[in-house]
């Protein structure tokens, strides 16, 4: 193993492995502190997870995402600004398919036109535990309740006494952020998220979620980026491809955990782990079924036959050149692994009539190991080791599934190897 301090104040050779938004950054991070780096990505574009893709002159996401500009990170190494980002309403609407019944869930602090229609959807009672739970959260350090043991989310939601009915609707938001049906992610990540949600907002780029990997990219000026290079064996000084072995000073992984298991066996965990699969089914209409930036969330997510978990109109944000409209069903689990888009327009009839049968299907999105799986037991905001065998690691699996946990994970190994982070 080559100690980092061997190259302090020299430039040196680092091969980075994984164009997400972590190898973006740690690439980044390097190259302007003087290093010669070389960026492998096994695919033919850069962002991994974060990829978007354009139909019929719409830009649709690989799966549904939001970037929380409260993340200190965010704020550290994105122009959100530069980004063309638009912010969803502070406020969620979910619909009963059963009834048709619609309430809305709003954030009265941030936007208090919601406080009445909010109180009218929960109740007084609920309205005060909404209320105790955001100011429970810190602006200042989000990620605190990481810090201490958690129940599951399932389990915590039911600890806060929430009346069944606003459950169903917590239960489907959160299944959304952790790609988990059963919610058995620890609840310390709900309360950073919903601290997240509170403190800043969840902006959409004009151009995609890919917007935010390829402005890391951009600013990358003498990196070497080597795409459609599937890496098949990494060392401490060593990366190799389906054609070489090269060599390097020092090398990062910063790829999914499945793929780091893969490479590095002995960094799989001991827990069994569970995949998580999400899926989208994109249509195009002439008249969308609701005009807000916001999410429409299914009460009934996950009983027999309500597969889709949420339905967002992207174009309500970002309006297209053609007049149309793009509407985005969101599936999670085990409908994700293979969408029908039949079955998903059968369901959407439930929720919006007979017209639902006159969209065109536009495209279908599956992102595999969307999310890491951590257990439940795991205490902290990062995995101890940034160094397995001498490789350094970064990516979510790191740290936490977010992009707060990504961009974490790259600084954790800029910090190792004392690279100085943009203020």
């Amino acid at each position: 193993m080559v100690a980092w301090h061997e190259f302090e104040g020299d430039a040196v050779n680092v091969g980075v492995v994984g164009a997400g938004i972590a190898g973006l950054t740690v690439a980044l991070g390097l190259e302007q502190a003087g290093h010669d780096v070389t960026l492998y990505e096994a695919s033919g574009e850069i962002g991994g997870r974060m990829g978007s893709l354009t139909v019929n002159g719409h830009v649709v996401d690989h799966g549904f995402h939001v970037l929380h500009t409260a993340y200190p990170t965010v704020k550290r190494w994105i122009d959100v600004d530069a980004l063309d980002a638009k912010p969803m309403d502070p406020c969620t609407a979910s619909i009963d398919p059963t009834t048709g019944k619609r309430r809305l869930l709003g954030d009265a602090l941030r936007s208090p036109k919601y406080l009445l229609p909010t109180l009218k959807s929960v109740g007084i009672a609920d309205g005060l535990r909404f209320l105790r739970w955001r100011m429970s959260t810190s602006a200042r350090d989000l990620e605190r309740s990481l810090d201490s043991a958690s129940t599951t989310i399932s389990e915590a939601l039911e600890a806060r006494k929430f009346r069944p009915s606003t459950r169903r609707v917590l239960s489907t938001l959160f299944a959304g952020i952790t790609l988990d049906p059963t919610l058995s992610e620890r609840s310390g990540f709900a309360d950073f998220t919903w601290g997240a949600m509170a403190h800043g907002s969840m902006v959409v780029p004009k151009a995609g979620i890919v917007a935010v990997p390829k402005q890391l990219a951009a600013r990358l000026k003498s990196t070497k980026l080597h795409l459609q290079t599937p890496v098949e064996a990494v060392t401490s000084t060593t990366v190799t491809t389906q054609d070489e072995t090269i060599n390097h000073d020092r090398v990062v992984l910063a790829t999914p955990q499945h793929v780091t298991g893969q490479l590095l066996p002995s960094t799989r965990p001991n827990h069994e782990t569970v995949e998580r699969t999400t899926s989208t089914v994109v249509f195009e209409t002439s008249t969308p079924p609701f005009k807000r930036a916001r999410l429409l969330i299914n009460e009934r997510f996950g009983e027999d036959g309500h597969d889709v978990l949420h339905v967002y109109v992207p174009t309500n944000l970002h309006p297209s050149s053609n007049g149309q409209h793009v509407v985005v069903a969101t599936l999670v689990g085990e409908s994700a692994q293979n969408p029908d888009t039949r079955k998903v327009l059968q369901e959407l009839e439930g929720w919006f009539g007979a017209g639902v049968h006159r969209w065109e299907p536009l495209a279908t999105t599956v992102v595999r190991h969307a999310l890491p799986h951590q257990p439940l037991d795991f205490i902290g905001r990062e995995v101890p080791e940034v160094e397995h065998n001498g490789v350094l690691l970064a990516g979510d699996h790191r740290s936490h599934p977010s992009v707060q946990g990504a961009l974490r994970s790259a600084e954790r190994v800029l910090k190792q190897m004392k690279i100085p982070l943009p203020r």
